[in-house]
């Protein structure tokens, strides 16, 4: 067999000291490799088996790494490779969810990637443990961090699934759950939410408003429609990247955070597990999975709206008027405006 670069580098490279730094180099190759062009190399299939060793996980310093990685795979090589390895995947999210303050945030990554990139019939069958550990995991040891990362999981999974799904999974653990959901998660955190997955979060959000019969006309409608409009149009004001960045503003940004980016030493804890530092050439760009589809998150909402008022003359618009501010009436007469519609 001929081994490509990047596994002789794993091979002869991967001292301890060295893990994390190869574990990002061959993150960033996969990443490169073409989509839709050729399966990924039989080698990197011999790899994939080795990165899912507990030893490589026990290791804090290489968690950042080895996560970039595992969503490397099940981008370019979810069913072909990723597959028949998913239950230990699937372990890994756990496993960080349930049992790392510290690293949880990568689960979820490697969850959201999991939900991107595979059809939906390969994880049907999961869905009700994913929720239950995520539950599970927000009962017993609650933090900001996490609720960012359930929002944008959530996100995540209406824009993939539908809003009813997310409805009907989160009641499914416990009746009425999806009531608590907003009000404690999402009213409270939509608009702290990180720059980059705003867009997303909004995209989101506007679905769970026009799409769900529990949100328009049912259970959850007069208590939790409107706050969670004026949260979404808070989330909206605090942001200036809701829009598709142009590409030299795109290019102007990546040179900045490169330039900002150090490329430190080795810090080593006690047990000599090195510590986790990024390297600024092989920084993960972020990706607009909305680039193309959906440019202003401003204008699908406007564009939602008018199809959910036109579907329920008055209903929606009167609330709207009565219920929201001078300042968010203006901003949803803006977003209209920006998408050449009119709410009836």
């Amino acid at each position: 067999m001929n081994f490509s670069f990047d596994f002789i580098l794993f091979k002869k490279f991967c001292y301890l000291e060295f893990v994390p730094y190869v574990l990002q180099i061959l993150g960033f190759l996969i990443e490169s490799h073409p989509t839709g062009s050729t399966p990924l190399p039989e080698a990197y299939r011999i790899l994939f088996q080795s990165i899912l060793t507990p030893a490589f996980w026990d290791r804090s310093g290489n968690i950042p790494a080895l996560s970039r990685l595992l969503q490397a795979y099940i981008e370019k090589g979810g069913e072909n490779i990723v597959l028949e390895k998913l239950t230990i995947v699937l372990g890994i999210f756990q496993r960080l969810v349930s049992q790392s303050k510290v690293h949880d945030h990568e689960g979820f990554a490697i969850l959201n990637s999991l939900v991107v990139h595979l059809p939906r019939i390969h994880l049907e069958n999961y869905l009700k443990d994913i929720f239950v550990v995520i539950f599970t995991r927000l009962t017993k040891a609650k933090t900001q961090k996490l609720i960012k990362c359930i929002i944008i999981f959530f996100c995540y999974f209406v824009v993939k699934y539908g809003a009813q799904e997310l409805i009907t999974q989160v009641d499914n653990i416990q009746a009425n759950m999806f009531q608590m959901v907003i009000d404690r998660l999402f009213l409270p955190e939509l608009s702290k939410i990180d720059e980059n997955d705003k867009k997303l979060c909004a995209i989101g959000v506007t679905h769970l408003l026009c799409d769900p019969i529990p949100m328009i006309s049912g259970v959850y409608f007069v208590q939790l429609w409107l706050p969670l409009l004026q949260s979404l149009l808070q989330l909206f004001e605090s942001s200036n990247e809701l829009q598709t960045m142009s590409y030299a503003e795109k290019k102007k940004q990546a040179q900045e955070e490169a330039e900002d980016e150090l490329l430190v030493g080795l810090d080593d804890t006690p047990d000599y597990t090195p510590a986790f530092s990024c390297l600024a050439f092989a920084k993960k760009p972020h990706i607009d999975i909305f680039s193309t589809s959906i440019p202003d998150a401003r204008c699908h909402l406007a564009k939602c709206l008018q199809t959910l008022t036109a579907s329920h003359p008055n209903q929606f618009l009167n609330l709207m008027k009565t219920g929201l501010s001078t300042e968010h009436l203006s901003h949803i007469q803006k977003y209209c405006s920006l998408a050449n519609v009119t709410l009836i």
